[in-house]
């Protein structure tokens, strides 16, 4: 009969349930879940139960049961099951460890007491021991990647669970240097369980791994602290989405981190609201959310940006938290531009409040924007901020709160006249008293100075003006508007007259100078300062040196009485110097004023020049006039240059009229001092040369442009000297012309071929060759010195940049190639690297058939004019180390043109590479020329293989092309040469399309010469020659191992004849001694004793001891 269940207090049924516990063994345990038969919620209390009473057989059984699975983990997903169940029954016994105690029975109170019971071992820690035994111990490993990998998962699972384990710590660091990727993978979700510094510099190191995965990884286990952010916050422009959501994901779990995050890094990040991947905008935006939690409000999270430092940044990380908080964002903005109860004139004490506000009411519709904006009070507070900003201690922020404010009201719609008229007169105040842009003459050369020009005060409240007078910025030309536009333009042009009025008649003239202007006068004043000024610095000169001379000679007299002359003159030197700066900054003032409010209303306005002739005036009346006054000042002679070329490009006959001053401007670069030393920053050299430079890039930009635009209007010898002035250009100012030149290439390519195609134009096909280069250039910065305490983390490769810096001190051989660097910084340098690429990948596919051939005149400008010595590896010494350096890679910019080309383009980069190894046989294989051929063998065109025999036959490297005549296919054997016909000189009878070394060379020094005379200075460019280094790197010496031990012997038997039959067999040839390592130093000589395993090894000749001669035996 059935037993009933038994009852809890049933004393026999328990003891015999206890009994059955007792007597299972824990390996049958695991053998049953392992296999599916027990389910895994019923194996761990059984096995828990076990390992109260039997504690060292279940940790003998896991040991053991993890040896099979690290044995079997070729096993695929069932090995993996294995290890993951073998890793959670040693968590759930380690977590119960001490969770329960015997309880007591009963209602005696005398019990209720649990009864104190033995401590039991850890699990996790002697099996993760076990298991590293293993995997081989520290610096040892299987083979096998199936073996590492399960090895490595297990190490890793475990050592979260085990604390402070220093014997997993080295393996996994060991596993993250595994060339496997999911190894390393695994190791790094390891090493995040950790928190050495030494698993936190590994993460370092693996976040810029080469893996996807190992990445998004690293970043996720990386703890956000000050050895971190730098590299953290690297990874937001990694291209791969997973990687940078990955980085989302962590900044949300530790929200308390912000603080270690600076103001421009926050911005940035905030930037991820708006990725173009979705996974990465929801990440981004639990991290928003936990920030905006933690700080309490959107304002005190912009509190932490950096809003002022990049605008354009900050208005995007603003309009992104204004999307996402609208609720927010909406009492932001009827707080600061509604009716309100408090003072109209109160401004905010930082700029993220009303950037937020503006941001939200920029992103509601017109009817909900109209309901909140009150345009009154947002007029009291623009003239309280334009009131703020007069103030002699306002700074940067208040005028970018007015300019806020501006940009609000000409968001705001005007309906009513009354105002329509103030706000008609808050324009006109911002013309007459806004401040000016405060973007330097520098930022002229970059776009993004153009652009912040473009939003300064004096354009916002040409704008506003515009919109008070019925005009918009894109409007069909009608005549009405016309009309509109030359009545606007009249009343700036008016504005501009009152705002010189006041100094039109100075009171200290006495009726000198009538008939001239203020800005004539005074810049006549300040040249008449400036000559005085000279004539009394060549007195202090003077007299400093008769001081010496008198001291010298011990006149202490004399000396006395010079030095009272230098007193005086001092004195009076000081006075002059006050009052020509006194008029300078008068002048200066009054004359910026007048350019800016000139050319916003250029770079605003849709009016025909030629219909409206107050606009057209002011070039002839204004703009020409300040360009020749004498004295003028950097400043102003950039902006009154910047002015004339936005005439320009407006007007074609402006433009062709003044063709001849661009040019000039342009060519005004190869006035550059040589000696860098009279450029040092503080100096007069460095700021007109700064001045030099902006002229020579608004010129720049001017002639691209209008050569485009105007295209129809000027010659075609016009259009071309554009582009060779844009070509010939020193090294050190290669920057200013780099986009006008692509934007020249990309609009007007066509016309450079053909005119190619007729006549070499050979400066421009220069120009091609060295943007090209620049595309792949590495340049090198010196890095900041690091304690040595802490190791510095890996740099991610990227192109624009070096992996390595040169020192000041560096060997002759390194410096074959002149370091001229430009002054901008590494972020700019690597972002033209990357827009330069993109050109050339684009070159190809535009309309046309030039495109292609103007990529391959590239390449073979770089090969023909000497360039290409630019990429020769040079031996470098830096701390008793040899680094080979080079300024840019050959193969990568070989492959990328080669795979860009059709197929019969590519024998001309085949023969002009094949020149190189034949006129310079030594330097071609440090420059890798020989590589990139033989990578892109695959892909060689009909007749490489005759390049290849012509080359070596003229002298090339046999050993260095031996790789690439193993890839190619063989030719047939040349049957006898015929003697040319009678009359037909030999060589027209066999042309060659090589030429031989000493012809070469000549051709290379003819291109050089000629470039010269077109105003290149080749030699800054280009060394005419390169010393060859008596070492090679060792990648060589290893590439060098590798073709000996795989093609040596294969070409030997292709090109030796058949073996004779009296040639012995390799069975019956005795075994060859083997070669004696080569020694520093003086050979050993042959009475030396010799060594154990020399002596078996002689041995061993005279009684052979392997297992085939005991065989024969």
């Amino acid at each position: 009969c059935k037993s009933r269940p038994s009852s809890p207090g049933s004393q026999p049924a328990q003891g015999e349930a206890m009994s059955s516990n007792e007597d299972m063994d824990p390996s049958q345990v695991l053998e049953k879940c392992i296999a599916g038969e027990v389910p895994e919620a019923n194996a761990l209390p059984q096995l828990q139960h076990i390992y109260r009473s039997k504690p060292r057989d279940v940790i003998s059984a896991l040991c053991d049961k993890a040896t099979s699975v690290v044995q079997q983990s070729d096993a695929g997903q069932a090995a993996v099951r294995a290890g993951a169940f073998l890793v959670n029954v040693a968590g759930f016994l380690d977590k119960n460890r001490d969770g329960e105690s015997e309880k007591p029975r009963g209602n005696n109170k005398r019990r209720s007491q649990p009864a104190t019971a033995p401590a039991l071992p850890e699990v996790s820690r002697p099996l993760l021991e076990h298991i590293l035994l293993l995997t081989g111990g520290k610096n040892r490993g299987p083979k096998d990647k199936a073996t590492r990998t399960q090895g490595c998962t297990l190490v890793a699972a475990l050592a979260a669970q085990v604390d402070e384990h220093v014997g997993a710590q080295d393996k996994l660091l060991e596993f993250s240097l595994d060339k496997v990727p999911s190894i390393r993978e695994k190791a790094v979700r390891g090493l995040a369980s950790l928190s050495s510094r030494d698993a936190e510099t590994a993460l370092l190191a693996r976040a810029m791994d080469p893996c996807t995965a190992v990445r998004a990884s690293a970043v996720r286990g990386l703890r956000i602290a000050p050895a971190t952010v730098g590299t953290i916050v690297g990874r937001l422009d990694d291209v791969e989405a997973c990687v940078r959501g990955q980085l989302f994901l962590r900044l949300s779990e530790q929200p308390s981190a912000i603080k270690e995050l600076g103001p421009a890094a926050v911005t940035r990040l905030l930037a991820g609201l708006v990725d173009r991947a979705t996974s990465v905008r929801t990440a981004a935006g639990r991290a928003v959310d936990a920030w905006v939690e933690h700080l309490g409000g959107v304002l005190k999270l912009l509190e932490h940006c950096d809003l002022i430092g990049d605008e354009e940044l900050g208005e995007g990380a603003a309009a992104a938290l204004a999307a996402r908080f609208p609720e927010e964002g909406l009492r932001c903005a009827t707080q600061w531009f509604g009716q309100s109860k408090q003072d109209g004139k109160k401004l905010p004490d930082s700029p993220g409040p009303l950037l937020f506000a503006r941001m939200a009411l920029a992103a509601m519709a017109e009817f909900s924007r109209e309901e909140v904006l009150d345009v009154a009070s947002l007029l009291a507070r623009s003239w309280a901020a334009l009131e703020a900003c007069e103030k002699a201690v306002a700074g940067r922020w208040q005028e970018y709160l007015l300019r806020q404010m501006l940009h609000v009201v000409a968001l705001a719609d005007i309906a009513d006249e009354g105002l329509r008229r103030e706000v008609e007169k808050l324009a006109e105040a911002i013309l007459f008293r806004g401040p000016l842009s405060t973007s330097s003459v520098l930022e002229l050369t970059a776009s993004a100075g153009i652009c912040r020009m473009a939003q300064s005060a004096i354009d916002l409240g040409i704008v506003i003006l515009r919109k008070a007078s019925g005009l918009v910025r894109f409007q069909a030309q009608s005549p009405k508007t016309q009309m509109l536009e030359g009545k606007c333009s009249t009343r700036v042009v008016l504005l501009v007259s009152e705002i010189c009025q006041p100094f039109e008649s100075d009171p200290d003239d006495d009726g000198e100078g009538d008939g001239q202007s203020f800005t004539t006068r005074l810049s006549t004043k300040i040249q008449e300062l400036n000559t005085e000024i000279e004539a009394h610095q060549k007195t202090k000169d003077k007299i400093d040196a008769d001081k010496k001379k008198a001291a010298a000679a011990e006149e202490f007299l004399q000396a006395q009485k010079l030095k009272d002359q230098a007193r005086k003159n001092d004195k009076s030197l000081a006075s002059l110097q006050g009052e020509r700066d006194r008029l300078l900054q008068q002048r200066d003032t009054v004359c910026l004023r007048v350019l800016s409010i000139v050319s916003s209303l250029l770079r605003w306005s849709n009016s025909d020049l030629r219909k409206d002739p107050a606009l057209m005036g002011a070039l002839h009346q204004i703009l020409l006039p300040m360009i020749a006054l004498p004295a003028l000042s950097k400043e102003v002679e950039v902006s009154v240059v910047y002015s004339i070329c936005i005439f320009c490009v407006r007007d074609g006959e402006v433009a062709r009229s003044h063709w001849s001053l661009l040019l000039t401007l342009l060519r005004g670069l190869q006035e550059e001092p040589a000696d860098p030393s009279q450029c040092k920053p503080g100096t007069e050299g460095f700021t007109n040369l700064r001045g030099l430079r902006a002229r020579a890039a608004v010129a720049a930009r001017a002639l691209a442009d209008c050569a485009r635009i105007h295209g129809h209007l000027l010659d075609r010898v016009e259009v071309l000297s554009a582009a060779s002035a844009l070509s010939a250009v020193p090294f050190s100012s290669r920057q200013v012309v780099i986009e006008p030149l692509c934007g020249w290439l990309l609009t007007l390519g066509h016309i450079f071929f053909e005119e190619h195609l007729k006549e070499p134009v050979l400066e421009v096909q220069w120009a091609l060759g060295w943007m090209l280069v620049e595309a792949f250039k590495q340049r090198r910065h010196e890095e900041k010195p690091q304690p040595r305490a802490v190791p510095e983390p890996p740099v991610s490769r990227k192109r624009g940049l070096s992996w390595v810096s040169r020192p000041a001190e560096a060997k002759a051989a390194a410096e074959a190639l002149p370091e001229v660097e430009s002054v901008h910084n590494d972020e700019e340098a690597i972002a033209m690297a990357s827009r330069l690429t993109q050109f050339f990948a684009l070159l190809p596919k535009i309309p046309g058939k030039h495109g292609a051939p103007m990529l391959s005149l590239a390449l073979e400008s770089v090969a023909e004019s000497g360039l290409w010595r630019r990429g020769v590896l040079l031996p470098s010494n830096e701390d008793g180390q040899t680094r080979w350096l080079r300024n840019f890679s050959w193969p990568e910019l070989f492959a990328f043109v080669h795979e860009r080309l059709p197929i019969e383009m590519r024998f001309r980069l085949w023969r002009c590479s094949l020149q190189i190894c034949v006129s310079s046989p030594a330097l071609a294989p440090l420059a890798e020329i020989p590589f990139a051929l033989a990578s892109a063998a695959s892909e060689a065109p009909p007749g490489a293989p005759e390049l290849l025999a012509e080359a070596l036959e003229l002298g090339a490297d046999p050993e260095a092309l031996n790789p690439l005549k193993l890839r190619l296919p063989a030719l047939p054997q040349k049957a006898k040469k015929l003697p040319p016909a009678i009359g037909i000189p030999s060589d027209l009878a066999t042309p060659r399309l090589l030429l031989p070394p000493a012809d070469a060379l000549a051709v290379e020094a003819q291109r050089r010469q000629e470039l010269a005379a077109l105003g290149v200075d080749i030699e800054v460019w280009a060394p005419a020659d390169v010393e060859v280094p008596k070492m090679v790197p060792i990648h060589h010496r290893m590439r060098m191992g590798t073709r000996k031990a795989k093609g040596g012997e294969a070409a030997k038997s292709a090109e030796k004849p058949a073996e004779t039959a009296d040639t012995p067999s390799a069975e019956t040839a005795a075994p060859a001694e083997p070669e004696m390592k080569r020694r520093r130093g003086k050979a050993p000589p042959a009475d030396a004793p010799r060594l154990p395993l020399q002596e078996c090894r002689q041995d061993g000749k005279a009684q052979p001891t392997n297992r085939a001669a005991r065989k024969g035996a």
